[in-house]
Parts: C-alpha cells; sequence; structure tokens
C-alpha cells in the first residue's frame, strides 16, 4: 500500500509539473479537476513543489491563477546515479574555487540536486564529496609541465575512488623511475590544474601522494578497501593548504 501510494504521488507531482509548463496560468478548480484531487491536497503539492525550487506563482482575483513563474526548468532530464554525484561534485569544486563571478547559487543548486537522492543514498555521496579537497592553485612552474591523463585511464581512477576499489598503477617519479603500485585512493585533491590522489601505498605500506599525470597506466584490481582515519593523511595533504 506505502509503494502504491507513493508511486501515486509521485505520477500526480509529475502530472501537476506538467500542467503548469503547458499553460501560462491556471485556476485552481481547472487543477483540482485535471488531478482528480482536493483543494487542501493540490495546495500541498503546490507549497512542496516550492520548497523543491520550483518558481511557482499565485495571482489574486479576478483572471489570476497558478503558474509557473517564466516556466523554467527542465522537464525530465534523467541522469544516472554516478551522473548525478559527478554534477555534485563538479559544483562543490566550483564552490570551494571562490570564484567572484557567477557562483552566487552553486550553494543551493547543489542543495537542490543533493536532494533527488532518497535519503539511504545521500550518506553515500555525502561521505564522496568529503573525499574531494581543494587547496592552493598549482605554483606557474608546476603547472606548465602537466599533463592531462587520458580518457579511459581517468575513468578508472574514477572507478576506483567512487567504490573504493583496489587499483593498480604504473607511476613514473620526478626521477623518471617507473614502478608498479598497488594503492587505496582515499582522498582526490586539486591544487587547480594539477590533481593528486592522496593514497595508502601498498608497496610501501604507507601514505603516498601521486600526481595524476604522472600515473601512466590504471587497472581495477580484485579487491576493495576500508576507509582509514583522516589523520593518517594529514600530515602529506597538508602542505597543499599552506598559505603562500
Amino acid at each position: 500500500m506505502t509503494n502504491k501510494s507513493f508511486t501515486n504521488r509521485t505520477d500526480r507531482r509529475s502530472r501537476l509539473i506538467g500542467l503548469l509548463q503547458s499553460e501560462e496560468y491556471w485556476k485552481t478548480a481547472d487543477l483540482r479537476e485535471q488531478l482528480g484531487v482536493s483543494q487542501r491536497t493540490l495546495m500541498r503539492e503546490l507549497a512542496e513543489l516550492r520548497e523543491a525550487g520550483y518558481p511557482v506563482e499565485s495571482d489574486r482575483g479576478r483572471g489570476g491563477g497558478i503558474r509557473l513563474s517564466g516556466r523554467w526548468g527542465i522537464d525530465r532530464l534523467n541522469l544516472t546515479h554516478r551522473e548525478v554525484i559527478e554534477l555534485i561534485l563538479a559544483l562543490a569544486i566550483m564552490e570551494n574555487l571562490h570564484s567572484p563571478l557567477l557562483t552566487g547559487n552553486l550553494k543551493h543548486i547543489k542543495q537542490k540536486l543533493f536532494q533527488a537522492f532518497p535519503q539511504k543514498q545521500r550518506h553515500v555521496v555525502s561521505d564522496i564529496r568529503k573525499r574531494i579537497m581543494v587547496g592552493n592553485n598549482a605554483a606557474a612552474n608546476i603547472a606548465t609541465h602537466y599533463g592531462a591523463p587520458a580518457p579511459d585511464m581517468s575513468e578508472e581512477i574514477a572507478e576506483a575512488f567512487l567504490g573504493r576499489h583496489l587499483l593498480e598503477i604504473d607511476y613514473q617519479a620526478e626521477s623518471s623511475d617507473m614502478t608498479r603500485r598497488v594503492i587505496e585512493i582515499h582522498y582526490v585533491l586539486l591544487n587547480w590544474p594539477i590533481w593528486y590522489i592522496i593514497a595508502w601505498d601498498h608497496l610501501r605500506d604507507a601514505t603516498r601522494v601521486f600526481r595524476i599525470d604522472r600515473i601512466k597506466r590504471a587497472g581495477i584490481v580484485k579487491g576493495h578497501f576500508r576507509p582509514r582515519p583522516k589523520d593518517t593523511f594529514a600530515t602529506i595533504y597538508a602542505p597543499f593548504f599552506k598559505t603562500i
């Protein structure tokens, strides 16, 4: 019964949004008739749409009605779980960069996207957001030698990060020495424009920082890892946040 009721409410919400988008304005009596609901139910649905960020307006007096201001919105935009996570993380990164232009509403947008997840999934998204760090901008002499990794390798790194998979990498050090390692990606850190991995390195049995552009091969291997205390990594990520 509960699942059926939830489905009915979801269908009714979608129908209401579609109706509001289809006409410049609606009289409440016409909306009630279209939806087959009471005045109280209609008012509750409209109030919940406002709370969800829809610009629902009510005009009083003869000729007035209910409308979407400007009828803004994206109807039936279907994003996958992974796509929504990446969008939220992109907004979080932009927010942390403290751009003075066109970022005033990022916090509210991020909150609305976060609310799109079922309650049981929100803690997963929140945990992933906490594992993204944004530090200082990279020094000019370092940034000029940075090159983004290949897209297919970036996908492997992202998958390992999001799913807490073990990742095997071939890593080229600054000295040009190449080593093969299995790592746990606990955090990713951005010093614009350079991405770093804050990891536990099974080869050294210790914490390590890896510059993503120096990873020459990456592949997920069998096994998952459990989160280690954040303090374990504090000494290696702290320098990226020091005031220059």
